[in-house]
């Protein structure tokens, strides 16, 4: 049985991006550089962000969310264009996924969800808005310790 298509709801995506714009805004120092690096604490897990390109207008970052040492299948990793002109930050990619299309049929040969780039920008949202509120950032020292124990990006 045919399912009607997915419609891709451009004002929510639009908002979407927007907030994680602003969370990441808060998030992250002032100056970012190619190469930077910074691990947000929330309990057990870790988010850690690794600036993989900057330029004027954009940033890619690649963002690993880990949990405790012993569950490393459980690790995630996005990559995020932010741009810097637009006050926008969406998911372009996840684990061996590179390019993420807005729609999907349904079903498909991956078994992505037909919205699931939006459902990457929703989860990328809860995870900043958890480390706004009960993160702690690592000093150096600590994240090349992280680094250290194989949670490498």
């Amino acid at each position: 049985m045919k399912t009607p298509n997915y419609q891709v709801d451009l004002n929510a995506h639009l908002a979407d991006c927007e907030m994680n714009y602003l969370r990441l805004q808060k998030l992250l120092p002032d100056a970012l550089q190619a190469g930077d690096e910074l691990c947000i604490g929330v309990g057990n897990h870790a988010l850690n962000i690794r600036v993989r390109e900057c330029a004027p207008y954009t940033s890619f970052l690649d963002l690993r969310l880990a949990q405790a040492k012993t569950q490393t299948w459980a690790a995630m990793c996005l990559q995020v264009r932010i741009y810097h002109d637009a006050k926008l930050a969406e998911v372009s990619g996840a684990e061996q996924v590179y390019a993420l299309r807005q729609r999907y049929d349904y079903p498909n040969n991956k078994m992505f969800q037909r919205d699931e780039k939006a459902q990457l920008n929703r989860f990328l949202g809860e995870w900043l808005s958890q480390c706004l509120r009960h993160g702690h950032r690592h000093d150096s020292a600590v994240l090349e310790k992280v680094s250290a124990t194989g949670t490498q990006f």
